[in-house]
């Protein structure tokens, strides 16, 4: 369970596939991420947020996230 910020994240499904063709996981996907994160965040920082969702995978219908639910974080 990835530790960010004093906080315990819950990753479900870590191993689940989401871009079959290059055999990347959810997991894989958080890492890189995490990697990135002190660089690209000054960058999206106090940005509207748009999100496409996947949840299943690159290949499965996408959902157009708008509205920031209120459990994302400050």
């Amino acid at each position: 369970m990835p530790r960010i910020d004093g906080h315990d994240i819950t990753l479900t499904n870590p191993d689940k596939v989401l871009f079959p063709d290059d055999g990347i996981t959810k997991g894989d996907l958080v890492e890189y991420y995490r990697g990135i994160a002190d660089r690209m965040l000054p960058q999206v920082r106090d940005r509207p947020l748009h999100m496409n969702r996947y949840p299943d995978g690159i290949g499965g219908i996408a959902i157009q996230q708008k509205r920031v639910p209120d459990s994302f974080p400050a």
